[in-house]
């Protein structure tokens, strides 16, 4: 097998040690080390090669199984089945989320649900530390949706006043971060940033996503001509879903 196999440190703790070992095997198959129609090594072989118990192992192929990902049956070799494109439980050949030089291109069949829409004093205190915090907000949770299939998990804060300009109802049609370019006048600040890390419980139940696997969470904070933060965006995109394409040819001239 692939060198690269050399085995990680698995830890007891909040996420346990199948979870642990099925999103490292995932990882292999979704990143293309695991091919399709490939056999993957044996429920021994595994056991061996982690330092992890046969029932942990078989634990985590089941989830992998149920996810479409391989085909496991008692008396024969595992192998894979996702192939890029090849429906529930495996990627798309084309990504839902396709950022284009830092822009996120809209699907034709986008739509939103919203889960709340709540006035608040304040932003979050973890928040990301860019522009200066000046309630109120309205803070919307919501789901972006291409057609039926769930791919984010949206977590936003809206300046109040802010909010009052958008057209009513506007922010179950539109993206907010549209309606902010649109509303807000001058802005003096326009961030973003994208991180990977595993799916916490939350956002793999509303993304209907395994927990602890690969996630895009997209960060953005936009600040009017004082200064006071009036966007304030983290959004959680599936993995599989996710695509960053960026032209890098001015870089090597």
């Amino acid at each position: 097998m692939p060198s690269s196999l050399a085995s990680p440190q698995f830890v007891p703790g909040a996420t346990a040690l199948y979870a642990q070992l099925a999103s490292l095997l995932r990882s292999r198959i979704l990143g293309g080390e695991w091919a399709y129609g490939e056999t993957i090594p044996s429920l021994q072989e595994l056991s061996e090669l982690y330092g992890l118990g046969r029932v942990t192992v078989r634990q985590a192929l089941q989830i992998l199984a149920e996810e479409g990902l391989i085909s496991s049956q008692r008396g024969r070799r595992t192998f894979v089945t996702y192939a890029p494109g090849a429906g529930a439980g495996a990627g798309m050949e084309q990504p839902v989320v396709s950022y284009v030089a830092g822009v996120e291109q809209r699907q034709p069949d986008f739509n939103i649900v919203l889960l709340s829409r709540v006035r608040v004093a304040e932003l979050p205190r973890g928040r990301w530390q860019v522009g200066r915090d000046e309630g109120p907000y309205v803070h919307i949770r919501k789901l972006d949706r291409d057609g039926e299939l769930v791919y984010g998990l949206g977590s936003v804060h809206v300046a109040e006043d802010l909010y009052k300009r958008f057209p009513k109802g506007a922010e179950s049609k539109q993206k907010l971060a549209q309606l902010v370019r649109k509303y807000a006048g001058s802005l003096s600040v326009a961030r973003e940033r994208i991180t990977v890390l595993p799916t916490d419980f939350e956002a793999a139940a509303a993304l209907d996503y395994p927990m602890a696997a690969p996630a895009a969470r997209a960060e953005r904070v936009v600040c009017d001509a004082s200064g006071r933060v009036v966007y304030l965006a983290v959004s959680i995109y599936r993995g599989d879903r996710f695509g960053l394409e960026r032209d890098l040819l001015d870089y090597f001239r």
